[in-house]
């Protein structure tokens, strides 16, 4: 058995959504270990994912996902990854111009960034001139009213945008190489932005070489005693276990669900 640790962080549960861009997901040339990486921190942040979408690299998609997002008013928290390099495939940031009614325009903290970084390999001896191309340029026309968040790995930066001009609803944009990725909200995005939350209280109980099939009834009676509580069975092919995960907003439930549960189905049962 075990509890997975959880900051106690008073607040009004906020909900996310995912939207991750790429023909390379879509087409299984790459796992989106984006999408997986954000759902965790969200949810320890308190602002659980409500759901995650994958779009091909094409304008109309694109919009239309982020457009959805925008419908749904209980979400506080839009996260578009990916499509923001300087290739023409790199489609995202014109596509979320267009989801917010926003004209594109160059950005100067962005310029800033991307001047710096070109000027550095130059006198490094990577690039033959110090001035931005044209296709590293692109990088730094984005959707107005953008706030910078600095990416210290690499040139495309993170973008935020305060949908509601009060700061409760926010919409991300943020590169799809993952080292990038993980910095900007790690550094960035997170502390800024997802303060606040109502983080789920998660409890676990591991069952070695238990039959899935035989926890209907347990998890039956949680779910009719425990309402508030999401009860759901993981099974461990690599280990031999069956993870019985125990999650909600009130530590209380959860705590008095995880005992019912050990009532129902001790540990020390096969």
């Amino acid at each position: 058995m075990r509890r997975v640790p959880s900051a106690a962080m008073a607040g009004a549960p906020g909900r996310s959504i995912i939207i991750a861009v790429g023909d390379e997901v879509l087409g299984g040339f790459v796992l989106d270990s984006n999408s997986n990486w954000l759902a965790q921190r969200l949810r320890e942040a308190g602002y659980a994912a409500e759901r995650i979408e994958v779009v091909a690299d094409r304008d109309d998609a694109i919009v239309a996902a982020i457009r959805r997002a925008l419908a749904e008013t209980a979400v506080t928290r839009i996260l578009v990854s990916g499509g923001v390099g300087p290739t023409p495939d790199d489609r995202t940031l014109a596509a979320v111009a267009r989801a917010l009614d926003r004209p594109l325009e160059e950005n100067a903290e962005a310029l800033a960034h991307v001047q710096g970084i070109v000027r550095r390999m130059h006198a490094a001896g990577w690039v033959p001139s110090d001035e931005i191309s044209a296709a590293n340029r692109r990088m730094t026309v984005v959707p107005r009213g953008a706030v910078v968040l600095t990416n210290r790995r690499g040139m495309a930066p993170g973008l935020a945008y305060d949908l509601d001009q009060g700061g409760t609803r926010w919409l991300l944009v943020l590169p799809g190489i993952p080292r990038e990725m993980t910095t900007i909200f790690a550094e960035e995005a997170l502390p800024r932005l997802f303060s606040g939350g109502a983080v789920e209280h998660v409890a676990e109980a591991r069952y070695g070489y238990a039959i899935e099939a035989e926890f209907v009834g347990p998890m039956t009676v949680l779910g009719n005693e425990y309402p508030d509580v999401a009860v759901g069975s993981y099974p461990q092919t690599e280990t031999r276990e069956l993870v019985i995960r125990l999650w909600g907003g009130n530590a209380a439930q959860v705590e008095a669900a995880f005992r019912r549960l050990l009532e129902l189905r001790p540990l020390a049962e096969r």
